[in-house]
This record gives C-alpha cells, sequence and structure tokens, in this order.
C-alpha cells in the first residue's frame, strides 16, 4: 500500500506520484502549445486505461483545448465522423490505434495531425495484443518525445478550464454520436460542478479510487481527473476484470469506485468461495449508473455491498439527474432516485403535457443549479415542448414521493399488434431467473400482420444450465403471455459498450 502522504496514480505495475504527472502534463500543455494548438482547439484523444491518458486531459486542458474522447472500440469510418464534426487539431493515439486514426483521416477528409503514445507492457498485455505489433510506427512524433522538449510546464493560464469544457460526445448507442456544446461555465459554475461532485462521488484528498471503467467515457474521465486535482490516491484498472477488481478494493483499501449493473452482474457470477476472499468493507462509494439496473441483479448487490451502493441516473446533456441510496431503494425497489441538486423530471407526453404519478410517459430533465446550457453541434439546440427542459428518448414514471422509474429507450419500444411492450420490464423478469447474467430483449420482424415479435438474447452464468422453454415456462408466472419472447436464444455475448449501454440496434438489424 503507497504511502498516504504522497499520493500516486497507478495503472499495472507502474506507479506514479501526482508532482510527476502533474510536471509531465505541463510540459506536454507547453509543447501543445508550441505546436500551435489554441484555446478551444480540440484534441482527439484516443487511448486505453493509461497514466499518459490523465496527462493528456491534464495538458489539454491547461492551455485551454478541449480534448475529446474517443471510443477505442470504433472503427474508422466512426472515427471519422468525430474527427471532421469536432474538427480536432490533434489526435494523440496509443499505438494500437494509429492506423485507425490514419484511415479516420481519409475518410473524413481532414488532416489533423497526429501524436503517438508508446504502450507499456501490461497494456500490451491485458489487451492481448502482440508486442512487435505494437512497436511505435515511426510515422510521427511520441508523446514522450514532446514531453521531454520541454524543459518547463506551461504556466497558469487564466481562464484555460472553462475553455476546455465545451464539447463531449454521446455514446452513440442508438445511432450516430451526437456533439454536445456546453456553455462556457464561469468560475462559479466551475467551482459549484466541482463541489457537488466530489459530495456525491465520494471524493475526498488522501482517498482512495479505483477506475474500473474506460477513460473515453464521460462520467470515468471527469470524476478521475477531478480526483487528480484534489489529490486523491487513484487506481486504474487497463480493463476490466471482476476477481481483479476485488482484489485492488481489498488489497488497496479502495474506498471509490464507479461501476455499470453489468459489472455488477460479472461481480455476482464470481463462484461465492472467491467473492469471500476479498474484504469490501473499506467501500464507501460504489457507484452505478449508465444503464438500468434490474431490480434482481440491484437486490443482490445490496446484499453484498450494503451502504456503500449508490446509483444516480444522467445523461451526456444535462450530468447527474437524480441519485437514490441503498436504503432508499429499498424502499422504493426499481427506482432511480429522486431529483437533487436543483435538476428536475417531468414526466409528460409528446406535447409537454404532464402526466399524473405512475403514468408511463417521455421523461424531460433539466440539468442542476450548476449545469451550463447546451446545443447540439451542428445542430443547435434541441427541440422541446416544456422550457428549459429536454428529452433524450428515455420512458419512465415517478411514484407518489416523487422517485423516478425507467421503462426504456422510446426507440427500444416494441409494438406488437398495436400494443406498447417495454422490453427492460421482460428484461427485469429474466434476470430474476437464476443462472441468467445478462439480458437483452428487443423487437425483431414478425412474419405475421402483429408488426413485431419479441424476442431475447440472453447470456447465462458460467456453469449455469439454462434452456430456451425452460425461460418462457418460468416467465409465465410473471408476465402476460404476449409479453412473453416468441424467440429466446442463449448466446455466448451481448453488444454493450464498455459503459454498459447495449446497442439493440446492433440486434434488431441482424435479426432482419
Amino acid at each position: 500500500m503507497h504511502d498516504d502522504t504522497a499520493p500516486t496514480v497507478t495503472c499495472g505495475t507502474r506507479v506514479r506520484p501526482h508532482s510527476q504527472v502533474h510536471d509531465r502534463a505541463g510540459r506536454l500543455a507547453a509543447a501543445l502549445v508550441e505546436a500551435g494548438i489554441a484555446r478551444g482547439d480540440r484534441v482527439a484523444v484516443m487511448a486505453r486505461n493509461d497514466i499518459e491518458f490523465l496527462e493528456i486531459s491534464l495538458a489539454a486542458a491547461s492551455c485551454g483545448a478541449n480534448p475529446v474522447p474517443v471510443n477505442t472500440r470504433w472503427r474508422a469510418r466512426e472515427v471519422a465522423h468525430v474527427l471532421r464534426d469536432s474538427a480536432a487539431r490533434l489526435v494523440i493515439a496509443h499505438t494500437e490505434f494509429v492506423p485507425v486514426v490514419e484511415d479516420a483521416r481519409e475518410y473524413a477528409g481532414t488532416e489533423p495531425g497526429v501524436l503517438e503514445v508508446a504502450m507499456p507492457p501490461e497494456t500490451i498485455e491485458e489487451a492481448g495484443l502482440d508486442a512487435v505489433s505494437t512497436e511505435p510506427t515511426g510515422r510521427h512524433p511520441l508523446l514522450d518525445s514532446w514531453i521531454e522538449s520541454q524543459s518547463e510546464p506551461l504556466g497558469y493560464v487564466e481562464g484555460a478550464i472553462a475553455d476546455s469544457m465545451g464539447l463531449i460526445y454521446t455514446s452513440g448507442t442508438t445511432g450516430t454520436p451526437k456533439g454536445v456544446l456546453r456553455a462556457r461555465m464561469s468560475l462559479e459554475q466551475l467551482l459549484a460542478t466541482a463541489a457537488g461532485t466530489a459530495r456525491r462521488m465520494g471524493l475526498a484528498a488522501g482517498g482512495r479510487m479505483l477506475v474500473a471503467g474506460p477513460l473515453y467515457h464521460t462520467s470515468p474521465n471527469a470524476v478521475t481527473v477531478l480526483a487528480l486535482r484534489m489529490g486523491a490516491h487513484i487506481t486504474i484498472m487497463p480493463r476490466w476484470h471482476s476477481e481483479r477488481f476485488l482484489r485492488h478494493i481489498d488489497r488497496q483499501r479502495i474506498q471509490q469506485a464507479k461501476v455499470v449493473p453489468t459489472m455488477l452482474s460479472r461481480l455476482l457470477s464470481l463462484p461465492e468461495d472467491v467473492r469471500a476472499r476479498y474484504d469490501v468493507s473499506s467501500l464507501t462509494h460504489l457507484i452505478h449508473s449508465a444503464a438500468p439496473c434490474p431490480p434482481a441483479l440491484k437486490r443482490a448487490a445490496v446484499d453484498w455491498f450494503g451502504d456503500a451502493l449508490w446509483e444516480f441516473y444522467g445523461n451526456t446533456e444535462c450530468g447527474a439527474i437524480t441519485w437514490i441510496s441503498a436504503a432508499e431503494w429499498l424502499e422504493h425497489p426499481g427506482s432511480v432516485g429522486k431529483q437533487a441538486d436543483g435538476s428536475a423530471v417531468l414526466i409528460a407526453d409528446e406535447h409537454g403535457n404532464p402526466l399524473p404519478a405512475g403514468e408511463t410517459g417521455r421523461v424531460y430533465v433539466r440539468g442542476a443549479d450548476y449545469w451550463p446550457a447546451f446545443t447540439y453541434s451542428h445542430r443547435g439546440a434541441p427541440e422541446s415542448p416544456v422550457p428549459r427542459m429536454t428529452w433524450v428518448g428515455d420512458l419512465g414514471h415517478v411514484d407518489a414521493d416523487g422517485y423516478l422509474y425507467l421503462s426504456g429507450r422510446a426507440a427500444d419500444i416494441v409494438i406488437r399488434g398495436g400494443v406498447n411492450i417495454y422490453p427492460a420490464e421482460i428484461e427485469n423478469a429474466i434476470m430474476a431467473i437464476d443462472g441468467v447474467e445478462d439480458v437483452a430483449v428487443f423487437g425483431a420482424p414478425d412474419d405475421g400482420d402483429l408488426g413485431e415479435t419479441v424476442t431475447a438474447h440472453i447470456l447465462p452464468r458460467p456453469g449455469a444450465a439454462l434452456d430456451p422453454a425452460g425461460i418462457r415456462s418460468a416467465l409465465r408466472a410473471y408476465l402476460a403471455d404476449y409479453k412473453i419472447p416468441t424467440t429466446v436464444t442463449l448466446v455466448a455475448e451481448l453488444p454493450r459498450d464498455d459503459s454498459g449501454k447495449i446497442y439493440k440496434r446492433r440486434l434488431r438489424e441482424a435479426a432482419g
């Protein structure tokens, strides 16, 4: 365990004190300025979880440039969209992704510079890559060379952090990723955002956090950079590994970590004797979000992690909207919480007419008091029948106490014989069956005249003996006949992104 008096960032076998991370970031910022990167310029980052990812994020912010993280699973044409849409001036990428970036530049018809990041051995090993294939290409300058070219870090630049927080992209699970342009925040907003995030996320100077999700996603990235600025000990997992996650918590007495429901399910798939080896009592904030958490899974997680388990619901456009503690969830099972910090939730129809408690409708939201206004890149402000509130496609209802419950995405509704069927209800029922680790329910074209048929793809837990007929039979105790999937397929994996969101569009397209 590291010395509490000297906060560090750890990734694999590498450990860097914060002082070194800040020095390297400062010198990289000076190199960016020397290369002509100006305030507001976009710097795309395509890298695996690594210490350098944090240094790049800090460096860009220090000179007022806007870091734009890029999903490492995207192919060249998907990356090209972000390069073109953001007008990126520079792309900083691990060697592994340099060929993808080069192809993306051709597709985009743009020529941003490329700065290559050499990959450390543990990152290569974790990714299952060949060491020879990940040797620097020699076609572009290296990150460390830029850093070493500067003898001094860039000095303080007034307003640079505010300039750096303008553009972020949605995950793109339902279509092309949208660029969210945030209004420039005042100093008061920046401080309020930092304070609110630290309080809700359980961050503290000298605290110990574990980064389990990909740093190219908004929430892990923003929270980790804030923890670095606050002086917390940070351990970065190069990639998700269930038992290793528990081992980190046990050995390093981790207090804070952010996960998604898929990670919780995979932790619960570990044999009981494996789970029992690790002490997780140091956790004060195990936070999950990004995707719906089935009640059966959530209840099992509460039984294990207790009051450390927190959940929030939000989106790229408006930030965190609702929060719920473990105790609150037990009183309101299935809820994602109540609005917090001045945020707002309204359930209404497509015309903006409010609906009564218990009735499902569109979930219109407004961010916290300190959250900036936004528009979409090249699209302008979103249209909404509710002034100052936004609908991003989610459906749900509130109960009499004001707690929000999500029914899923409007794009995911299955319409069968003119009846709306909400996949989340069926997924929750399937997740309550022993032996199910993950599930996706979606609509596929019906051969008859009913429009769509309900289809379920199910990922069994290791060693579980499941069969489609048995699953359909078990569901008859919980669901009306028309909600029971016509087709149940057992699969080896489901197309989820690293934030836990599932690509149902891909499943529907594959089903024809």
